[in-house]
């Protein structure tokens, strides 16, 4: 049976600190890259810097683009079916503004291999590793 998929334009940030570890929002849903989607009429950037005050209380760095990656998401309990078109960016946090935004949202740090096991999404997971050698090669 076919399924009508809305495309859901959403960015990310892969953020690691001085110690190495990894930015990550704990929600009800579990683990995800800090980030979301990308309100009408907003620019990627914008709507980054908008998620990541939302869900963290920070203001970011946004240093370089890591690519882009897509994945379905189905809720079947809700007849809810999207697919996530994600941008993920290489981010660095500079000022905390105040709490999130979100107060669902909890920011917690996690050693890479923490993060990459427990990120729920596969498109996180590999952006995850793409920032990391990104960051290893620049080192």
């Amino acid at each position: 049976m076919g399924r009508n998929y809305i495309v859901q334009d959403c960015v990310y940030a892969v953020i690691l600190n001085d110690a190495g570890e990894v930015a990550v929002a704990r929600t009800p849903k579990g683990l995800v890259l800090i980030g979301g989607g990308v309100e009408r009429g907003e620019s990627e950037r914008d709507a980054l810097h908008r998620e990541a005050y939302e869900e963290s209380g920070y203001k970011i760095d946004i240093h370089n683009r890591l690519g882009i990656a897509s994945q379905y998401v189905n809720n079947f309990a809700k007849g809810r079916f999207r697919l996530k078109r994600g941008v993920f960016f290489l981010c660095k946090f500079t000022e905390r503004l105040g709490p999130p935004v979100e107060p669902d949202h909890e920011l917690i740090w996690l050693t890479y291999d923490e993060a990459y096991q427990q990120l729920i999404r596969p498109f996180h997971r590999w952006a995850l590793e793409i920032g990391v050698m990104g960051e290893q090669a620049s080192s």
